[in-house]
């Protein structure tokens, strides 16, 4: 009798956990499981009232805590596409609290976490918090691994992949989406599935301005435009549009532009921010072409409202800069000026190079236009490391694209779904194990021959530098008169006047001083004793012939023998006398400081004449040629490749008035050139 008790018991309590629990099998039956399901992979985007309205319905369906939360995950992308953030990372919060609160998760429970992370990363994404957004994108890619929710994965890494274009890392932005090609290769998934990795890859290409690879991509895709939803056909165009604006095809930019303006005009209220975006390139394009220019202001300042609403900072740096733009495009200096102090202390972190590149050309002009070319100077100046960065993520990406084919991080996923048998995993396996060391041997070859080309650039530029600086020495040298004709007329004259007169000791010294000239254009460095000897008898001869300025120097510490290029010293003071007090309407003085610091000694070149102006025109008669200057660049280049200390020469308006000339010349620094 107890026994049969003890059976009924047992089989009450199986019954409990039967109905207390449901597998996962359960859950895909679910009719609220497949009713959000299908709201969130097909009609969030382009019907959201319906969808609204069938999750209200989901949730009434819904047998357990589990089912609800999915549909509230599904929620809060509904939420993100109607710009209500703050509501949308409450419902993501109360699903991932959920979730994780669970002693043990089912499929269901991780893809739910997945749609709430990856709509996580989305909104920091918007919020111009790249790297949260990053690490958030990552949990998506894992949740949905653990989950078995394997096509989910291509949509998840092509918006990884636009994080790393916001951080400006080209290589990893290729990466990713050739990853969720791979997987959708790995899957057997339909093209659909391929069409944003294909949008994003053209995208990408576009920035590496590689365009026939970038048109190859768009080219896959454009024969199915008129089979995709608005949202698609809306990327695909507008990534045409980026495609020949960065050509500076602009009518072509400009026609594709038009296909689709008007259609997401007209449904605007779903699409707030491609709209916004629509409105931006718009008013891009015809300041570009110079027409509609007022309406062009129009549209930047609603697209403006829009991404201040949103709190999108980099799309408002973007139409910053357009505004700037238009305002000179429209000779609106006053308006210009003020944009200009709006936009002085805009940050650059997370800011696309080429938006950045974008602004620094448009502050260019904008300077150019005010007189201002010291400032242009400065802007130019900072390009250039953009520049290079440029080059470099380029070359990168070139190295990326030849290792992203043989990837083995997703080697796992594609033998779990495709491969059913032992022996087609050896075969895999052993395939996978020979591309690898063929890549590697290819990887080994390319980096010799890569070392290869670089020395031999590298000797190449060295001769040519070489060469240079021979040819600017030998032009200084024709452009005065032979020092051997100059010697006889010279010894000629000074026999003419009686040794006691101021004519005869003149003479001498001029002599004495040009000797000295030609001596030091044969000798690459010399001691600053020597160079201040130099400068000091060049400054005395030319007072002495009536020139009306007065000279100073200041030495501290025991630097006399230190080496310094030659003429480095005299051509500056030389061409303050030439040029910085021709016309000029005081005394002019010339100051020069020398100064030990810790690593070197600072050498200070300070005059009150005209300041310097390269772009402004000359008013001396005697035109600079430039050679002098060309001379000591060309030379503190070449030396500085061989030392780990640079020398530093620079040029700067003095604060008031004049011209002040910085040098800063390393203790540790080494002449030879071989």
């Amino acid at each position: 009798m107890k026994s049969i008790i003890y059976l009924l018991c047992a089989c009450w309590i199986a019954c409990l956990l039967s109905t207390g629990c449901k597998h996962s099998t359960d859950y895909e039956k679910s009719p609220s499981i497949q009713l959000t399901t299908l709201i969130q992979d097909s009609i969030i985007r382009y019907k959201p009232q319906e969808a609204e309205m069938l999750l209200a319905k989901a949730k009434q369906q819904a047998q357990d805590s589990t089912e609800y939360y999915y549909a509230e995950a599904v929620h809060s992308s509904l939420l993100m596409t109607r710009q209500q953030e703050d509501s949308a990372f409450y419902y993501i919060n109360r699903c991932e609290k959920f979730c994780l609160s669970l002693p043990k998760l089912l499929p269901i429970h991780y893809l739910t976490l997945g749609i709430a992370e990856n709509n996580k990363a989305s909104l920091l994404e918007n919020s111009n918090h790249p790297l949260s957004a990053k690490t958030a994108y990552e949990k998506a890619i894992q949740y949905y691994q653990r989950g078995n929710m394997h096509k989910r994965l291509p949509n998840v890494y092509n918006n990884l992949g636009y994080v790393y274009y916001t951080l400006n890392d080209l290589p990893m932005q290729a990466y990713c989406y050739k990853k969720a090609l791979f997987i959708c290769d790995s899957l057997s998934l339909p093209q659909i599935y391929r069409n944003n990795s294909y949008f994003m890859l053209a995208f990408c290409y576009v920035q590496l301005k590689n365009y026939p690879q970038a048109h190859y991509y768009l080219n896959k895709v454009y024969p199915q435009i008129n089979d995709m939803p608005l949202y698609n056909r809306y990327f695909l165009l507008n990534t045409f549009v980026n495609f020949y604006y960065y050509q500076k095809k602009y009518e072509e930019s400009w026609n594709y532009l038009m296909k689709i303006f008007d259609e997401v005009a007209q449904h605007q209220n779903d699409m707030p921010s491609e709209y916004a975006t629509l409105e931006a390139n718009y008013a891009d394009l015809s300041i570009k072409l110079n027409k509609d220019l007022n309406k062009a202001k129009d549209y930047l300042q609603k697209a403006k409202a829009y991404f201040q609403s949103t709190k999108v900072a980099i799309s408002i740096y973007y139409i910053m800069t357009m505004e700037l733009e238009l305002a000179l495009k429209q000779n609106d200096l006053q308006t210009a000026a003020s944009l200009v102090q709006q936009i002085s202390h805009d940050s650059t972190v997370n800011v696309p190079i080429n938006y950045q590149q974008r602004r620094n050309d448009v502050l260019t002009e904008y300077y150019k236009r005010t007189g201002n070319y010291s400032k242009a100077l400065a802007i130019l100046a900072a390009q250039l490391p953009i520049e290079d960065s440029i080059r470099s993520e380029g070359h990168n990406n070139y190295v990326a694209e030849l290792d992203l084919r043989y990837k083995n991080d997703t080697t796992h996923l594609k033998n779990r779904i495709t491969i059913t048998n032992q022996k087609n995993e050896i075969k895999t396996l052993q395939l996978e194990i020979a591309l690898g060391v063929i890549l590697i041997l290819g990887l080994v070859v390319y980096f010799i021959e890569y070392k290869r080309r670089v020395k031999k650039n590298q000797q190449q530029e060295f001769k040519q530098h070489i060469y240079e600086i021979s040819k600017l020495k030998m032009q200084n040298i024709r452009e005065k008169i032979s020092p051997h004709f100059l010697f006889n007329v010279l010894n000629n004259e000074i026999n003419q006047h009686p040794e006691s007169t101021s004519e005869h000791q003149r003479l001498i010294r001029l002599t004495r001083l040009l000797r000295k000239g030609l001596d030091l254009s044969n000798r690459f460095a010399i001691p600053l004793s020597e160079e201040l000897d130099f400068v000091s008898n060049y400054v005395a001869l030319l007072q002495d012939t009536g020139k009306q300025f007065t000279f100073s120097l200041h030495k501290n510490g025991n630097v006399d023998d230190l080496q310094i290029p030659s003429m480095m010293i005299q051509i500056p003071v030389e061409n303050a006398i030439k040029h910085g007090f021709a016309n000029l309407n005081q005394t002019g003085h010339i100051d020069l400081i020398i100064e030990e610091a810790c690593r070197g000694v600072n050498i200070h070149i300070n005059n009150n004449g005209h300041k310097y102006s390269p772009f402004a025109p000359s008013n001396n008669k005697l035109e600079s040629t430039g050679t002098g200057l060309r001379i000591i660049y060309q030379s503190i280049q070449l030396l500085n490749t061989h030392n780990k200390e640079k020398i530093t020469f620079q040029i700067l308006p003095g604060q008031e008035e004049g011209t002040a000339i910085s040098i800063f010349i390393p203790y540790q620094y080494s002449y030879e050139w071989q």
